[in-house]
């Protein structure tokens, strides 16, 4: 496989005993796994989440799986959604995959072909995965700095010199200076052009002087 592996899965069913047995199952099989009761507990946390396959549960009460696939707004970006459901027909199987879920999974199923088609998935996606972990991390950092560090790496990733950027800031050289070997510092780097790269992965946009 050329991609890299992720192996990171997230449980979204509000039956406790299948997803407890669902996480046992995984975590056997060596995948990282976290659970939720429901979807607004798991869009809770999904800022902060790593990458991963979502196993989503369709007949969940309240917001079903469908609900939040379909009015999810970019908070389903880093996550590849598999639907589960005990009631599945093709009806609503057209409508999972048209809403962005990459498959369909009926109840029950056995392990070995859920690992299967797990395992396709993740060897499909997981270079996508893997560079979307990457950013992620990369927008952390970026997120460790200040405004005005914020601000001063974005005109140095348009291509400003130190003396562009003091005037449009009005500020001098000397603190420009300052808040570049601070920004530097904080993102555990040495020179500026590892910190533009770092900010070119977390999409950081350039500041025009």
């Amino acid at each position: 496989m050329s991609g890299q592996r992720i192996r990171r899965a997230y449980v979204v069913d509000d039956d406790e005993a299948f997803r407890h047995s669902l996480v046992q199952l995984l975590e056997s099989a060596g995948w990282t796994v976290e659970a939720f009761a429901a979807p607004a507990e798991f869009l809770g946390r999904s800022a902060e989440l790593e990458p991963g396959l979502l196993l989503l549960d369709l007949n969940l009460p309240g917001q079903s799986g469908l609900d939040l696939l379909e009015g999810a707004s970019g908070e389903l970006d880093r996550f590849a959604v598999i639907m589960v459901t005990g009631a599945g027909a093709i009806q609503t199987a057209v409508r999972t995959i048209r809403a962005g879920a990459i498959d369909f999974i009926e109840k029950p199923f056995r392990a070995a072909e859920l690992f299967e088609r797990l395992d396709a998935i993740e060897e499909k996606l997981g270079e996508t995965l893997g560079a979307k972990a990457a950013a992620l991390a990369a927008r952390r950092r970026i997120d460790s700095l200040s405004p005005r560090e914020r601000d001063v790496l974005g005109r140095l990733l348009a291509g400003a010199s130190n003396k562009i950027v003091a005037r449009a800031l009005e500020l001098s050289p000397r603190t420009v200076e300052m808040h570049r070997a601070r920004m530097l510092q904080k993102l555990g780097l040495a020179t500026t052009a590892e910190a533009l790269e770092l900010a070119r992965a977390a999409g950081l946009r350039p500041v025009s002087a």
